[in-house]
């Protein structure tokens, strides 16, 4: 196995166990078992676990991130594009290795520090944010979009924390209802149409014929 992919099958191995079990409970000694490398090969590429969890959370983010885009990119219009947003949170509610978001996780277990692993992680959120900022230009007022952003984040964290819960069914389309009714209460509302003009009417006052008089 080639250097790169060692270290690739390392960080491949940690995202697994972290995912699954967090991030304190996973040793080093087991990531070596179930990575199949050496412990020197380990260490020379990683010196800290955090700067291996901090490995593991940069390739998350980004290739997470890359998969939302692609799904998003494949929709047409404005509206369609943030429901991609929820449909894609579906797909991973309901897959097999689902076990919650290793950002909040890791801002869960790090909150007392301020390391690599917190800036990560709290940037990925600031990185989901400025997405759907993006998505939201054409459909809200400018100054209702950094708002919106974040409160469509809080929609999909809580969705993510349902899931985890068990309602991985449910979660993402209820988040989306809630999204929906937040755009629709910010857009303008359609202009009525002009009235049509009706008949004209002759509202001058009807003159009795004079009577002539002897």
């Amino acid at each position: 196995m080639q250097k790169s992919a060692k270290r690739q099958s390392i960080v491949e191995t940690a995202t697994q166990l972290f995912a699954q079990h967090g991030y304190h409970a996973v040793g080093t000694d087991r990531i070596i078992d179930e990575s199949g490398v050496a412990k020197m090969t380990l260490f020379r590429n990683f010196p800290t676990k955090n700067d291996l969890i901090s490995e593991v959370l940069s390739q998350r983010a980004q290739s997470a991130l890359s998969s939302l885009a692609n799904m998003v990119a494949s929709k047409r219009s404005a509206l369609e594009r943030i429901k991609a947003v929820f449909e894609w949170h579906e797909q991973w509610f309901t897959s097999r290795d689902f076990s919650g978001c290793m950002f909040t996780g890791a801002l869960a277990e790090f909150q007392s520090e301020s390391s690599e692993i917190t800036r990560i992680a709290t940037v990925q959120k600031a990185n989901l944010r400025l997405f759907i900022q993006n998505l939201l230009l054409d459909l809200v007022p400018a100054q209702s979009i950094a708002l919106l952003a974040r409160q469509i984040v809080m929609l999909l964290d809580g969705a993510t924390m349902s899931a985890v819960a068990g309602d991985q069914e449910n979660a993402a389309n209820e988040a989306q209802a809630a999204a929906m009714s937040l755009i629709l209460s910010l857009q303008a509302p359609p202009a009525a149409p002009p009235r049509r003009a009706g008949p004209a009417v002759n509202r001058r006052k009807r003159v009795s014929p004079s009577r002539s008089t002897a």
